[in-house]
């Protein structure tokens, strides 16, 4: 018999993807499902549209609360959640037929905690090495997955909708409220302590860019993005509490890549930036290396110098 799942998904002024978005929810191949919208105080017509979906599948539960940011709704979905299973699907996407099944059949298999599946997307380069089945990571192995910002395997690490979760790992662990990349902070609750997740190399979840979004243009320069250092420092204090140097080492340099980043790209928000580099380079001085403290304490006399000796 097929196990309950909970389909979480978070609902703010997206009248225009919604009913994509439920759709293909409704459609899915694995039919036991709890569908829980949570419409995080919208003011256009999603809010209506959710009720009118509540009408037409009785799976489907509408949660109504004033507006409190993605990780509040998602955090309301996990309080409503009775699943055995829970996943997360944001409103301005779509998820293809056996998104559900695919991932519940890996954890059924294998015997992981999570499983994370493939997305459809034109951002994200393709993978490192082909991956052509099922794929088991230890924990160790999933911080691998995070070397590299700007790879198809980081991301697909990082996200959480396209994952589904033994219900077990939210009994103790929210999203942070009141935060950006609420994703970031969140696998960091994972790479030291899970046991085993399994990668599905099926693209069974199709993200789409809404430039309204968080993640979106009309967004890419708000200061609110540093959070995502904050994510990073605290993935560096994990890796060091469980003695893994070399994985903070390399979240270091890549904290120190995306603030000098979004320095040249937050130009009305430069010397909270540069703060923030300096408030990190103090911190982990025991651990960065040689070239990485001269190069950045460049940085901190002359980011147009940085930026001619070292811009990619």
């Amino acid at each position: 018999m097929e196990k309950l799942t909970s389909v979480i998904v978070p609902v703010f002024n997206v009248e225009n993807f919604i009913d994509a978005c439920i759709s293909s929810l409704i459609k899915q191949s694995y039919s036991n499902l709890e569908i829980i919208l949570v419409d995080d105080g919208s003011t256009d017509s999603s809010a209506i549209f959710c009720d009118k979906w509540a009408e037409v599948d009785n799976r489907i539960k509408v949660v109504h609360q004033a507006n409190g940011g993605l990780s509040a709704a998602r955090n309301t979905g996990l309080n409503h959640a009775s699943g055995e299973y829970i996943c997360f699907v944001d409103s301005d996407d779509f998820v293809k037929e056996d998104y559900v099944k695919c991932m519940v059949d890996a954890i059924e298999e294998t015997g992981a905690d999570v499983a994370f599946c493939d997305v459809v997307t034109s951002r994200l380069p393709a993978l490192i090495a082909p991956i052509t089945s099922n794929l088991v990571l230890d924990a160790a192995e999933c911080r691998a997955w995070l070397d590299n910002l700007i790879s198809r395997e980081y991301v697909l690490m990082v996200v959480s909708w396209n994952k589904l979760y033994k219900k077990e790992f939210f009994e103790n662990n929210r999203f942070y409220e009141g935060k950006l990349h609420e994703d970031e902070f969140m696998i960091n609750k994972l790479i030291f302590s899970i046991d085993k997740m399994v990668y599905v190399p099926c693209e069974e979840y199709v993200y789409r860019m809404n430039i309204s979004g968080i993640t979106g243009k009309e967004n890419e320069y708000n200061i609110a993005h540093l959070d995502a250092i904050d994510a990073y420092t605290e993935r560096i204090d994990v890796s060091l509490e469980n003695n893994d140097i070399g994985f903070a080492k390399i979240t270091l340099r890549n904290t120190m890549y995306k603030l000098s980043d979004y320095y040249f790209k937050m130009e009305e928000h430069q010397n909270i930036v540069k703060q923030k580099m300096r408030t990190v380079l103090d911190t982990y001085g025991d651990i960065i290396t040689a070239r990485q403290k001269f190069k950045y304490e460049l940085f901190m006399l002359s980011p147009a110098i940085f930026k001619v000796i070292f811009a990619r």
